[in-house]
This record gives C-alpha cells, sequence and structure tokens, in this order.
C-alpha cells in the first residue's frame, strides 16, 4: 500500500502532466488545471522533500514534474 506521500505526489504528478500538456496544446481550461495543480501542490506540501517543497512554492511546476520523476539532478535551488 502506498504512503500518503507517494499517493499525494503521483496525484500531483499526473495534475502537472495534465496542465504542461493543456499549455502546450492551448487548452481553453487551463485556469482550471492550475487551480487542481495548486491543491495537489498543498495535499504534499508537508511531507514532500525540501527541494521539492521549493518548487512548489515558486511554482517552478517543470522543475517540480522533473523532480517527481526523478529527472531532478540539482541539489540546491536553480531559480
Amino acid at each position: 500500500m502506498e504512503s500518503t506521500y507517494e499517493e499525494s505526489a503521483k496525484h500531483l504528478r499526473n495534475a502537472l502532466k495534465e496542465m504542461l500538456s493543456a499549455i502546450e496544446s492551448g487548452g481553453d481550461n487551463i485556469a482550471e488545471l492550475v487551480l487542481n495543480v495548486h491543491q495537489r501542490g498543498q495535499d504534499v506540501f508537508e511531507d514532500a522533500p525540501p527541494m521539492l517543497r521549493h518548487y512548489i512554492e515558486r511554482r517552478s511546476y517543470t522543475k517540480a514534474l522533473d523532480f517527481l520523476e526523478g529527472q531532478d539532478e540539482s541539489g540546491a535551488p536553480n531559480c
């Protein structure tokens, strides 16, 4: 069974992918998707690693997605 953090992180990752895809394709529900990402970010924030919290606070959504997918190699913020 997944932990609360892992489950919340999965929901955040899916929300980020959906939002970034909509932005790239010029979707018309972007505001709604941004609100969903914000809520999912808040759900995971308390238990998130420091770098992910940093990306969420700064709204660095591409970097947050990279972090969640294990593609972030920075040990310190580069925003």
